[in-house]
């Protein structure tokens, strides 16, 4: 296709949080998802935080003895909050900087994808946790292409399978990312976006595809997807949340950037990525392409936080009917609360050589 790098994916989200783990975690920010502030703007970050994670535990059901698999797990913050509430937490990632973090402090969490998990691991755990990674499954080819509906259902497949059905929890909680207020298709988001219009909304989701890898979805997809397998039972939206929240990450990414310190741990990653490190520079700090799928009245994005109860499995319709084709656009505002989401690690088999997987001991 003319015009366009698709030359994104799971390799994309990983240079991404290497990334982010040099400006930001350094400068206090251990997590990259948002803080549950309550409607209250003026609530601290780590109280905002701490917060957010008890609100995801507590809709599980997470308590002493709970088995707790956190898909993208990014910096262990949720699984650290499972050991303290007396629960086993395993996490998975892509990211190799974020497991050797996590395993310093001793937390269980293993380098590969959750497409990788063998059946050692059916029927595991009491609950799925999915904090800010479902954004990063989906990339916007897959989209064009008309295979998102067929990554969702497989996901949701894989949830299924890995919870325990005697559990009395059987829960799955995603904080996902998802497409409102715009209307920009995949091929216009797989553009490069130097060849658009500054600024345009084409723009900011160019720059989201390459500098963050993967891709939203669209207003109810996630529930249409999840049908076979897990009934919606709550939902909550923490646009606002994520708002205030990014733009405490704009304020301590910018102080950071007046540190020497920071400058000598970020140097080697610009060197080895020069034009991605250019790139991200300048959508966060520029641009601040982040921080503008919050803004506004109308915010581009609306971010969904979702419980699931699981059901007996059932024929997927998707599978019956076969992928659905590429959607037209991308709207939705008149959906938001019906709709789901998408945000932070990209677990794509095969882009990365993960661990041998140990299973955890049956409840």
């Amino acid at each position: 296709m003319a015009g366009t790098g698709t030359a994104v994916g799971p390799k994309t989200t990983v240079d991404c949080y290497d990334f982010w783990d040099r400006v930001f975690r350094r400068a206090g920010t251990i997590d990259y998802t948002e803080g549950y502030y309550r409607g209250d703007p003026t609530v601290p970050y780590e109280q905002a935080q701490h917060d957010q994670v008890c609100y995801l535990l507590d809709e599980v059901g997470c308590r002493a003895g709970s088995r707790v698999l956190d898909v993208g797990c990014g910096n262990g913050r949720l699984l650290e909050k499972v050991r303290r509430r007396g629960g086993e937490g395993i996490g998975v990632t892509i990211s190799p900087a974020q497991a050797r973090y996590c395993r310093a402090r001793g937390l269980d969490v293993r380098l590969l994808s959750y497409r990788d998990v063998g059946e050692e691991w059916t029927g595991r755990f009491d609950a799925v946790v999915a904090n800010g990674s479902i954004e990063h499954f989906v990339q916007a080819a897959d989209a064009l292409a008309g295979r998102a509906d067929a990554i969702y259902e497989e996901m949701f497949a894989f949830f299924h399978r890995v919870i325990d059905p005697r559990s009395p929890s059987r829960r799955v909680v995603n904080t996902t990312i998802h497409f409102d207020n715009i209307n920009v298709t995949p091929g216009a988001a797989l553009r490069s976006p130097w060849s658009l219009r500054w600024f345009s909304d084409e723009f900011h989701c160019a720059l989201l595809v390459r500098g963050f890898g993967g891709y939203y979805p669209t207003p109810g997809q996630l529930e249409r997807c999840a049908r076979p397998f897990f009934r919606l039972v709550a939902g909550r939206d923490a646009t606002r949340d994520y708002h205030w929240t990014s733009e405490e990450w704009l304020r301590r990414g910018r102080r950071s950037l007046l540190s020497a310190r920071l400058w000598g741990r970020l140097l080697p990653f610009l060197l080895r990525h020069p034009l991605y490190g250019a790139r991200m520079m300048f959508l966060l700090n520029v641009a601040r392409t982040w921080n503008w799928q919050f803004r506004g009245e109308r915010p581009p994005m609306t971010h969904l936080w979702q419980t699931w109860d699981w059901m007996e499995p059932q024929r997927s319709a998707a599978v019956e009917a076969g992928p659905s084709g590429p959607p037209a656009g991308l709207t939705g505002s008149s959906r938001r609360a019906a709709g789901d989401g998408a945000a932070a690690a990209d677990l794509g088999a095969g882009e990365v050589t993960g661990d041998r997987l140990t299973p955890p001991a049956p409840g």
